[in-house]
């Protein structure tokens, strides 16, 4: 059975290249335990810098003295120790959902460039994941559960114990007299993880005695097949994307079997940074969008994204689409105009380029569309209507209202980054 010191050495052999490590440090036993055993290890290298940082969710009633705990015992080993208040937001998806997010947050926000966050999952925390996620129907990818280190904001996320059972982290914490902080929330069987822990777990181990060692193994197995399906998922992912952007040809990804279309989308998805689509997402993808006739516009709503096709284009859209009308007035000299309901960036030298000429005095009007509106182009010059523009220019329906209009003098002047009136362009473009 790996010791805490143990795994730690030799976790800390295979990262030569990392000189800073912050322990997440809840005041728990399994963190008090990682935390003592790296200052350890980790204090007797003379280029290793060792920190911790203690989230205070405001959920317990005590939370002040646990944050008073994290001091003491931070204190006591000569640590350096980081305290953060946060706000758990439950609306979405739940406490235990919430306050993970909001502490990654902060994790997020402090991480040094290359500095690893080093947590304190164990080899049982890795067979409940395990469970939780075979009855949740994952595939491979989530079966492989919790990997020993990944990529995480400017660093790196990692958990040297998970080779270490429960036990040998209880044995260490009785051996060497520590004291940590026991959260009421843990004895809730209410929360999925909790019931495994307490209920299921020791049921099968009276049965399976090595079923946490044995679920674990499952677990490493799981990684290497899911390393496996990412690596033909990207080249998949890479013959469908289009070249120069973000979208993927919806007639490239059916050339595929359904299963690698599957998993080309989960990857694009998560490289999107989003979370990943339910299966019942994809088939909803698949027969709504993938399937559909070549002139169907429409949308599969996967909770914080969603899904559209336009034409023979699959595209990705992050949050809710909001097509709030503006209306602007542009001051010469013509500073960078930001358009708070879009997000776009409007800018001297973007005219310029595109072959606008601009007063030079006075002001411009920059809105959205509104419906009729004519534009002046060809030679002979002719009035055509912006939408017919916007069609022709194969813009996506639900962009079409976020596109900036430009008036000067009253005269439509541009359609941005898709047409200029005959009346307003550069005369080297007329030329």
């Amino acid at each position: 059975m790996l010791t805490p010191p143990e795994a730690l050495t030799q976790y800390l052999q295979t990262q030569s290249a990392t000189t800073q490590f912050c322990v997440a440090f809840s005041g728990g036993m399994d963190s008090h335990v990682l935390l003592h055993a790296a200052a350890d290890v980790f204090l007797g290298c003379d280029d290793i810098e060792l920190r911790a940082v203690h989230i205070d969710h405001g959920l317990q009633e005590d939370s002040d003295q646990w944050v008073r705990h994290a001091e003491f015992v931070c204190d006591a080993l000569g640590v350096p120790l980081i305290t953060q208040r946060v706000e758990v937001d439950t609306e979405l998806d739940g406490v235990e959902a919430g306050a993970r997010s909001a502490r990654y947050e902060v994790f997020a926000d402090l991480l040094q460039p290359g500095e690893q966050l080093l947590l304190a999952q164990h080899a049982d925390d890795q067979a409940e994941t395990f469970l939780l996620q075979a009855l949740r129907g994952s595939g491979p990818d989530g079966l492989a559960s919790i990997p020993i280190k990944r990529t995480f904001a400017a660093g790196f996320m990692a958990r040297p114990l998970l080779r270490c059972p429960q036990q040998s982290l209880v044995q260490y914490a009785k051996k060497n007299g520590l004291s940590w902080i026991e959260d009421p929330s843990n004895d809730n069987t209410r929360f999925d993880r909790n019931f495994i822990r307490q209920e299921i777990l020791p049921l099968l181990r009276t049965r399976w005695p090595a079923a946490t060692q044995t679920l674990s193994r499952a677990a490493m197995r799981s990684a290497a097949a899911s390393q496996t399906l990412q690596d033909v998922a990207q080249d998949d992912l890479e013959l469908v994307r289009v070249a120069g952007s973000n979208e993927l040809s919806i007639s490239a990804v059916n050339t595929l079997p359904r299963e690698r279309g599957y998993n080309a989308i989960r990857l694009w998805v998560r490289q999107a940074g989003m979370r990943m689509p339910r299966l019942q997402d994809l088939r909803q993808v698949t027969l709504n969008l993938l399937q559909a006739r070549d002139e169907t516009a429409g949308l599969v709503n996967a909770r914080d994204y969603e899904f559209r096709r336009h034409k023979d284009l699959l595209y990705l859209i992050p949050g809710k689409l909001s097509s709030e009308p503006f209306s602007l007035e542009w001051d010469a000299p013509f500073d960078d105009l930001l358009i708070g309901e879009t997000g776009q960036l409007l800018s001297r030298e973007a005219c310029l380029h595109q072959g606008l000429v601009l007063p030079t005095s006075g002001s411009i009007t920059v809105r959205s569309r509104v419906g009729g509106e004519l534009i002046k182009l060809g030679e002979p010059a002719f009035h055509k209507a912006v939408k017919k523009v916007l069609q022709e220019a194969s813009v996506p329906p639900w962009q079409r209202d976020t596109i900036p209009l430009l008036y000067v003098g009253g005269r439509l002047a541009m359609v941005w980054n898709i047409a200029v009136a005959v009346d307003f362009r550069a005369v080297s473009e007329l030329a």
